[in-house]
């Protein structure tokens, strides 16, 4: 039986499907949650055995611009 991996994605990330790809052949049964369209995050985490959250690409010297993304990269 596989393993439930929930991928989160914020923001415009292109790699998800390959890396779904890599981890479903490695017994990962892999769900993505777009935030940017509203999908919602589970409820619990009972029935989930991965979790992993993929944020926007940012430098350190944007911390100005966007102190929340800074945040919540971190």
């Amino acid at each position: 039986m596989k393993k439930r991996l929930v991928l989160i994605k914020n923001g415009n990330h292109e790699c998800t499907d390959q890396l779904a790809g890599v981890l479903n052949a490695n017994g990962w049964l892999c769900e993505t949650i777009e935030l940017s369209k509203g999908e919602p995050l589970p409820k619990s985490l009972q029935q989930i055995d991965g979790l992993l959250i993929m944020g926007n690409s940012i430098d350190v010297f944007e911390q100005a611009v966007n102190p929340m993304q800074v945040y919540i990269g971190s």
